[in-house]
C-alpha cells in the first residue's frame, strides 16, 4: 500500500462516528441497524451512516454483504480497531515531560 492509500485510511479513521463504527465492527459483522445502536451518535441519520461507511469502505477499511434486505458490515481491516485502542489507552498514559 502506498503513502496515499495509507493516508486516505487515516483520512477515514478522523471522524469521530466512524472511529464508533469501526469499534463496533472490531467485535464483529453487524446489520447497518445494529450501528445505530445506542451511542453517543445514534442521532446520526440513515443517509449520514450510510456516507460513513461509504468512506470507511472506500479506504478498504470495511467491506459489506447484502443478505435478503438488510446489509452487512465487515471489518477488513483488523488493525485500524488496534491503532484506535492504542490511541485511547495512550490518553490513560499520557507521556513524560521531557527534562
Amino acid at each position: 500500500m502506498n503513502l496515499r492509500e495509507r493516508a486516505k485510511v487515516f483520512k477515514a479513521l478522523g471522524h469521530p462516528a466512524r472511529l464508533a463504527m469501526v469499534d463496533r465492527l472490531a467485535k464483529g459483522e453487524c446489520c447497518v441497524c445494529e450501528l445505530l445502536e445506542p451511542t453517543e451518535y445514534s442521532r446520526l441519520s440513515w443517509p449520514t451512516i450510510s456516507q460513513h461507511l461509504l468512506v470507511l469502505r472506500s479506504a478498504g477499511v470495511v467491506d459489506h454483504e447484502k443478505r435478503g434486505k438488510k446489509i452487512f458490515y465487515r471489518l477488513v481491516m483488523p488493525c485500524v480497531a488496534e491503532i484506535s485502542l492504542c490511541v485511547s489507552h495512550r490518553e490513560a498514559h499520557p507521556p513524560r515531560a521531557r527534562r
